[in-house]
This record gives structure tokens, C-alpha cells and sequence, in this order.
């Protein structure tokens, strides 16, 4: 075994022996620099660190690195800043120093979480815009930035994606969650190690703090992220959070950790919709090389309150499911295997076809069977496939039931139409409001429906 290798071996040894605070913030920034004669040179990012390591850890870890190296071994620590040293210094250097902690940062994020793999819709455009803004600019420049929405919507996603730019550009970066921090803040205090807890915090170019919506009610947590909010600040390096609720809506959070949550750029993660959830189960579908029958797809993407999350969950069950039992995936084995999943219900009180088709063609200025017709003048193709995009998204219709509604069309005729009505509402803002209008307009008559009121029984005869 050569001395690189002995090295990494005995910090894989230590961080199984020490507790996990200890040796993230001691040994975590700890590099071998070079080696003579038993002698290892192990670097440290400043002198506090050098200190802390002589006097409690350098015998055990001397001990180690001897057993693993099988020969007696010496460990001289010093404090080195790549940085700031001369090109020209001829100390021995070993040509693997790509900074053992930005690696072990990297592994400690979900390898699918890419830029690459986010895929892109209405729902979700201006927080991916934002996000990619973060690491193609100089650190602070979008700082802070809150990334708000419910749970599934892909937060996390964007969250380890920038994380993963970030330290590949060569940042230190630290990306955890508020329980996480809150954890390790409550270690340090216990070990008296808040020193080394505040500087590791406050020296990052990068601070990714997600589920901010854990810091409700936690008093002490809530001060240590205003005090490294300003330190980052003053620095001007970057500052990202995530939550399912709006700092806002958080009643136990202090008016300066709430002022500081929401001082800059709040993206927002809306549901995806319906070309959007089609979009996303793709794209997992075309990564895992399955092949699904559409009215298997249908199936899925027209569970209207599906996340993200949920299609990449139903699309792993069914991946799962025929790989192990070797079946071909149709509707009736979807079906059933998927009863087991926690599918969100399909909302029960949908407006029906007839009601939504006479709503489209009215705002058209429309006879409804015109809808039905052959006709393809602009007027009466836009209307019509409006009339398909929005039955997809506010009944229970099937693609064929619409097909069938509207002049006998096939299931591919009617998927065309709302994908291009989606594409539409993406580029163009009056087509995106004709569709809230028909909205409006079908919930204001469904509202003066449920307002009706029968005669009293004094008003009978």
C-alpha cells in the first residue's frame, strides 16, 4: 500500500471511529500535502484547526495510520492555503490533491439530481432560471434566494442540482437541512466545539440550508442562521433556502430570521400540469429504457394532484414490478400494481365534458358543434383544442371520451392538441388567459348552481 492510499484509508477509518461533528470539522478540510520517510505532511485550512487536532486526535490518529500503513508513522499537521502559496515552492505535492472534502460533498448528494435531469415547464420555469443563474454568476450575486413550494415539487432536486455546479466550479459549498444543522449546532454545544462549528459556517462560499420550515419554534437555531446570514452577507457569497411553507406563514419565527429568509428572490414550485406531469413521467420512463402503453400513461399523468415525486414513485413501482416478474406493463397490470400506491384521489366533483365544452365555445363566440365539426378555420382549431386541454385538466374524461365528444377524433389527434395549447399558454399570455377565463367562468357556473335555493316549506302549498 503507498502513502496516498494509506492516508485515505485512515480518514475512512476515522470518520467510522469519531462522531460525526467531530470529524466534519476537524478532518473533513484535512489534506495529505506530502511524504518522507514515515513522515506524513497533512495540511489544514487554519490554526485553530492544527491546534484542536494536536491535542485530542493526532496520537489516535497516528495510531491508525501506523496499523493501516504497517510500518511507525509520524503525522506533521500545517497550516497550507493552496491559495495563497507560490507557484514555484518546491514542496512535494501529490498530484491527486482534488480536495478529498469537495468529493465526499459530492457523494453525499443524490447523483440524479442534475441540472440535466430537472425537466422544465410552467410550473416551474422561473425557479430553474433562477437556480442556473446562481452558478453561471460570481458567488453573492443572487444571494439570498428562497425556493418555496409543496413537498414533491422538486426543490430538493434544484437544490443538490446547484449544489453540484457549485462545487464542481471549485466552491465550498455546504448543502444540509435545517434538522441536520440543528443536530450538528446542538453536538458542537455540547462538545464546547462552537468555534470550529461558527467558522466552518461562516467561511463557505455557499450555504444551502433545505426544509427551512423545520426552524419554526427552534429559538437557538434561528439566531445561529441569522448570525452566519450576515457573516456570508458581508462576504458577499451565497445564501439558498428551501420550504414548503412561506417565512410568512411561520408564526414562531423571529422578525430578524424571517426579514433575512425573505430578503431577496422567492421562486415558487407550482404543481405541475398536465403536459408537465406528461413531461416528467417521460423522462423518467425514456431513463429507466421502459416502454409503457399510452392509456398506461394516460392513466398516471391524469391523476391531477400528482407531484414530481409521485410520478417518479409510480414509475419505480412499475419499473420494479417488471423486472422481477418479467411481465409486460398493460393497463390492467398498472392498475394493479399501482393500487398499493398512495395515488392522490381524483377530485370527484369535475366538471363534466358537456358543461366544459359549452363553456369553450361560448367564450369563442361558438356554436358547440362546431367543435365537433371538420371545420379548420383558425377560430374554431384553436377553440377546439382549448376544448381538449382543458377537458384533460378539469373532468374525469378519458383521451378517447373527449376524442369521441369532439367529432369521433382519435386519442393521438387529442394529445397533439393539448400539447400544443400547452406550448401556447408557455409563449404566448392571452392564450394562457383565455384558459383562466373558461376557467372563471365554469366555476362561476357551477357556484350559482350549488347557490340555487329551494322553495321553504313556507312557501308551499
Amino acid at each position: 500500500m503507498n502513502a496516498k492510499d494509506a492516508w485515505l484509508a485512515t480518514l475512512g477509518q476515522l470518520q467510522i471511529q469519531l462522531k460525526r461533528s467531530t470529524y466534519d470539522t476537524w478532518l473533513r478540510h484535512a489534506e495529505m500535502l506530502g511524504y518522507e520517510d514515515g513522515r506524513f505532511v497533512v495540511t489544514v485550512p487554519h490554526a485553530y484547526a492544527k491546534d484542536w487536532i494536536e491535542r485530542h486526535l493526532l496520537a489516535s490518529m497516528t495510531r491508525t495510520l501506523s496499523d493501516i500503513f504497517q510500518r511507525e508513522s509520524e503525522i506533521q499537521v500545517i497550516v497550507w492555503d493552496p491559495i495563497e502559496e507560490d507557484n514555484n515552492d518546491p514542496a512535494p505535492l501529490l498530484d491527486y490533491l482534488d480536495a478529498p472534502q469537495r468529493s465526499e460533498a459530492l457523494a453525499g448528494l443524490n447523483p440524479a439530481n442534475t441540472f440535466e435531469n430537472f425537466v422544465v415547464g410552467q410550473a416551474n420555469q422561473y425557479a430553474s432560471l433562477l437556480a442556473k443563474a446562481i452558478v453561471e454568476n460570481p458567488p453573492g450575486k443572487y444571494s439570498p434566494v428562497l425556493f418555496y413550494g409543496d413537498m414533491g415539487m422538486g426543490k430538493t432536486h434544484l437544490l443538490q442540482a446547484i449544489a453540484r455546479s457549485l462545487l464542481e466550479r471549485g466552491d465550498t459549498v455546504i448543502y444540509v437541512t435545517a434538522e441536520d444543522f440543528t443536530n450538528e449546532m446542538v453536538s458542537a454545544i455540547r462538545d464546547k466545539e462552537n468555534l470550529a462549528f461558527r467558522e466552518k459556517y461562516r467561511t463557505a462560499d455557499a450555504l444551502i440550508i433545505d426544509d427551512l420550515q423545520f426552524v419554526e419554534g427552534k429559538v437557538g437555531t434561528q439566531s445561529e442562521i441569522v448570525a452566519i446570514w450576515d457573516a456570508l452577507r458581508n462576504r458577499q457569497k451565497t445564501i439558498i433556502f428551501a420550504s414548503d411553507r412561506l417565512p410568512a406563514d411561520m408564526a414562531k419565527v423571529s422578525k430578524d430570521a424571517r426579514s433575512r429568509f425573505q430578503a431577496g428572490p422567492i421562486a415558487t414550485l407550482e404543481p405541475p400540469d398536465a403536459q408537465l406531469r406528461r413531461d416528467i413521467l417521460d423522462a423518467h420512463i425514456t431513463r429507466r429504457g421502459m416502454q409503457l402503453p399510452i392509456e398506461v400513461r394516460e392513466m398516471i399523468v391524469g391523476q391531477p394532484n400528482m407531484s414530481a415525486r409521485d410520478l417518479e414513485g409510480a414509475i419505480e413501482q412499475l419499473h420494479t414490478y417488471a423486472q422481477l416478474t418479467r411481465q409486460t406493463i398493460t393497463l390492467a397490470v398498472a392498475q394493479t400494481v399501482l393500487k398499493s400506491f398512495t395515488m392522490p384521489a381524483v377530485v370527484h366533483n369535475k366538471t363534466s365534458l358537456e358543461a366544459l365544452l359549452e363553456a369553450t365555445a361560448n367564450y369563442y363566440h361558438l356554436p358547440v358543434a362546431e367543435l365537433a365539426s371538420r371545420h379548420r378555420t383558425k377560430i374554431v382549431a384553436l377553440a377546439r383544442q382549448m376544448a381538449m386541454y382543458l377537458a384533460r385538466e378539469e373532468t374525469g374524461a378519458s383521451l378517447l371520451q373527449i376524442g369521441a365528444a369532439l367529432g369521433g377524433r382519435d386519442h393521438s389527434t387529442v394529445m397533439h392538441g393539448c400539447s400544443h395549447i400547452a406550448e401556447m399558454m408557455f409563449s404566448d399570455p392571452k392564450i394562457a388567459q383565455d384558459a383562466t377565463n373558461i376557467r372563471q367562468r365554469l366555476s362561476e357556473t357551477q357556484r350559482n348552481m350549488a347557490e340555487y335555493v329551494r322553495p321553504t316549506d313556507k312557501h308551499r302549498v
